[in-house]
């Protein structure tokens, strides 16, 4: 009976975990939505590689010598592209109601002079870290899902932001 316990409460927490992702392949399903997903063994490829891992035309990930080191911290990454203006209110609305579910901890929320949105939240669960970029224009709309044990919090401490 313990071993059936343990085992469902691994099960549920694997799932949660997956479900906290999955919550955003709504994105992909409204009109004008590019979405990029590169799974482990792609990574793992890129890192071997020594490359990084290039999305698209402006996310390069790990690019440089310690490619291998910053790829290994990702099992994931997802990314969405709206392009259709007339479709980026509903992108936004949806990938705002599934951050505010309480799991997702708010690290930075800005807004530019042109009315440019950034957005980034974590949600973390032991040593499994979920990372959200949500960035937003007025003609085009990203949000990248970064997965694995990268922690983002730690990156940010290593910036000075008073810093001119």
């Amino acid at each position: 009976m313990k071993k059936l316990a343990i085992c469902a409460a691994l099960v549920f927490v694997s799932v949660n975990a997956n479900a906290q992702c999955q919550d955003f392949d709504k994105l992909a399903k409204i009109k004008g939505v590019e979405y990029q997903h590169v799974d482990k063994n792609m990574i793992n490829l890129a890192a071997k590689m020594g490359e990084g891992l290039h999305i698209g035309e402006a996310i390069n990930i790990g690019g440089g010598g310690d490619a291998g080191k910053i790829l290994d911290q990702f099992n994931d990454v997802k990314v969405f592209i709206c392009e259709e203006e007339g479709n980026i209110p509903k992108f936004k609305k949806t990938a705002l109601k599934v951050l505010k579910d309480k799991q997702w901890e708010p690290l930075i929320d800005t807004k530019g002079d042109e009315g440019e949105i950034v957005k980034i939240y974590q949600a973390k669960k032991g040593e499994q870290v979920t990372s959200v970029i949500l960035a937003i224009e007025d003609d085009e709309a990203q949000l990248v899902v970064l997965d694995g044990t990268f922690d983002i919090t730690k990156m940010m401490g290593n910036v000075d932001v008073n810093k001119n």
